[in-house]
């Protein structure tokens, strides 16, 4: 799938809803974004998933292919390889970026090896406060940037839904163990 298909998607599920939630946008995109990654051959865990030892929520995470998470959510820190906070329409705030900073390193604090990536959907073109490597301190990927008002909004690939699919790919060949799907 292509991040074009995957914004239409996402979108079109939104939209199926029937009603404006915020939740449903947010718990749609990760879902739909797991789903995509699988299509390339990327496995992961479950949504809302936990790492021993940390008590942070995180998104998706791609572990080892011999993890057996306790009661399905909860992953050894050594069976994770990259940890992924998703958004479905990017930060909100100076203080976005601070807490997902912290929830990264407390991450890393439990094991070094594992790489955090975050992933947003859209986020407005020319915010001040969209999260960006610079800003975060870890790889950041911005799939389509929007301009326009809600009901005429436009939408720009950046190009980071293949950098994406291309950096998982990389951390999970360097390792010794590729979780297969």
């Amino acid at each position: 799938m292509n991040d074009r298909a995957l914004l239409e998607h996402i979108t079109e599920a939104k939209q199926d809803f029937g009603v404006k939630c915020s939740k449903y946008a947010g718990a749609v995109t990760v879902e739909l974004i797991r789903r995509a990654l699988r299509e390339h051959n990327i496995s992961t865990s479950p949504r809302d998933v936990f790492i021993i030892g940390v008590p942070i929520e995180i998104d998706l995470l791609l572990p080892k292919a011999s993890a057996v998470p306790e009661n399905g959510i909860l992953y050894q820190p050594e069976d994770v390889f990259i940890a992924l906070e998703i958004k479905n329409s990017g930060a909100f705030g100076e203080e976005t970026i601070r807490r997902i900073k912290k929830n990264f390193l407390t991450i890393q604090q439990r094991n070094k090896r594992i790489r955090c990536f975050y992933v947003t959907l859209a986020e407005r073109k020319g915010y001040k406060w969209a999260i960006a490597e610079d800003n975060l301190g870890f790889p950041a990927y911005t799939l389509f940037w929007y301009s326009g008002s809600s009901k005429n909004r436009k939408f720009e690939s950046s190009g980071d839904w293949q950098r994406l699919i291309d950096d998982i790919t990389s951390v999970c060949q360097s390792t010794a163990e590729v979780r297969a799907v």
